[in-house]
């Protein structure tokens, strides 16, 4: 009788307690224990547009608990940058502690010590320009140097080089290319940010923190699939890594001398402290699987659909070559100080342009075809939580385009493609994690 009893009272609270409420926002569905997954597309966000046009907030339900997507630039404003303090907070992890990611004073420590230290070493600035402008020249070569008709992986050549600006700021080294073991964990961050599997399982984790916190039982659970067990698994073996970075500065960095990078900086704030509740070798480990699971997969995937978006549009190509030509010319570096003065201009009547899953750079050009920003375009994020990295991935994007592609280089497909590249994008649809990436794919450099 009691086990009937407790059955009776389990499906009321999944069914009847925590079913939607009258007055939550629109949801595409809901079922009890496993929430909204059954009735979500691959492309969300196209679910959103074209579900919820007129919403300006839609409900996910992941497991028991409810999770709202702000549906327009109105809201996202609202939140997170008018009301950014009370949208502040964060979903716990279960299986991972987090540190950049991380909520409370935890957060506030580290963001106000990263973004300080960071800078110091040229983030965003001349220094890390230059950084980023030696990489570009060591991509050059290594392109320049292939044999004329081969076919090279844009995530081989661009994934190294983007890693290897964190490398310099973070290690003080060129440790994308210097290390043997590099190339795997260039794998481990594509893994980590591109598997449906990774994103999904962090958001149910967290905004069901309370149950799983109570019964843990139930967090191991959601680890019975492969896909996810592997998750875990090479967030554990990136942080490691970082784990041994930090031991081997500790063997040789002089506290009493300049810090040579973000490692030794921490190091000796540490050691200034009373106290290691915060700042510790463990949180500066995990600090740095944070800032290059964030910063190196992104970065390489936009510059992979740029390739991608000009092979597919030539005409587009050489409107950029031509540009480049005759306000840059094709010997010298480009800077982005252009873009970094740039005035942000209104979106227009209802927030939005016209067909956003199209591909027209001349949206985000002026009368006089001088570059405009569009505020309802965010994708690094505003308020307080805006992306710690925005500056230097913009710097990134700005020279590596413009030094290692559109200047020096008309693109192709390698001919031994038998996908289109409409198929190539799909793989975004069909894969994608908490980062869109296109598939595997290899293109012909093919200099001016």
């Amino acid at each position: 009788m009691g086990l009937i009893t407790g059955a009776v009272l389990l499906l009321y609270f999944l069914c009847v307690k925590k079913a939607p409420k009258p007055n939550e926002p629109p949801s595409p569905g809901w079922m009890p224990l496993v929430g909204s997954l059954p009735y979500m597309k691959k492309n969300l966000a196209s679910q959103m547009l074209e579900g919820f046009p007129n919403s300006p907030l839609v409900t996910l339900y992941y497991g028991l608990e409810p999770v709202y997507i702000l549906n327009n630039f109105e809201a996202f404003d609202e939140a997170m940058v008018k009301q950014g303090q009370r949208f502040i907070g964060r979903p716990v992890r279960v299986l991972q502690k987090p540190t950049l990611a991380a909520t409370g004073e935890l957060w506030r420590e580290y963001r106000r010590f990263s973004l300080k230290t960071l800078r110091d070493f040229g983030f965003g600035r001349q220094g890390g320009e230059e950084i980023i402008l030696r990489e570009a020249g060591e991509l050059c070569e290594a392109i320049d140097s292939t044999p004329a008709g081969q076919a090279l992986s844009t995530t081989d050549l661009l994934s190294p080089a983007v890693s290897n600006v964190i490398c310099q700021l973070v290690f003080g080294a060129r440790t994308a290319t210097e290390d043997p073991r590099f190339p795997k964990l260039l794998d481990m961050f594509q893994s980590l940010t591109q598997r449906r599997a990774a994103r999904h399982m962090n958001i149910m984790l967290g905004a069901n923190y309370k149950y799983f916190e109570q019964f843990s039982f139930l967090a191991k659970l959601m680890l019975l699939r492969p896909e996810r067990r592997r998750v875990i698994q090479l967030s554990r073996q990136l942080l490691q890594f970082c784990k041994e970075q930090v031991a081997k500065h500790k063997g040789d960095a002089d506290m009493q001398s300049e810090p040579r990078d973000y490692i030794d900086a921490h190091l000796q704030h540490q050691t200034n402290l009373e106290s290691d509740r915060i700042f510790n070798d463990l949180r500066l480990a995990m600090a740095i699987r944070d800032l290059f699971v964030a910063g190196t997969d992104t970065t390489s995937n936009t510059l992979r659909w740029g390739i991608l978006y000009m092979i597919e549009n030539p005409d587009v190509a050489e409107k950029v070559f031509e540009e480049i030509r005759v306000n840059v010319g094709t010997e010298r570096n480009a800077n982005n100080e252009g873009q970094r003065q740039s005035a942000l201009h209104g979106s227009g009547a209802g927030g939005v342009f016209p067909e956003p899953e199209k591909f027209k750079p001349e949206r985000y050009l002026d009368a006089e075809a001088r570059f405009s920003p569009n505020e309802s375009v965010v994708p690094f994020g505003s308020g307080k939580r805006a992306c710690l990295g925005e500056s230097l991935a913009r710097m990134e994007l700005f020279v590596f385009f413009h030094e290692t592609d559109a200047a020096r280089y008309r693109f192709g497909l390698d001919p031994a493609e038998r996908r289109s590249i409409s198929e190539i994008k799909d793989n975004a649809e069909n894969h994608g994690g908490g980062i869109r990436a296109p598939a595997e794919h290899k293109i012909v450099f093919t200099p001016r």
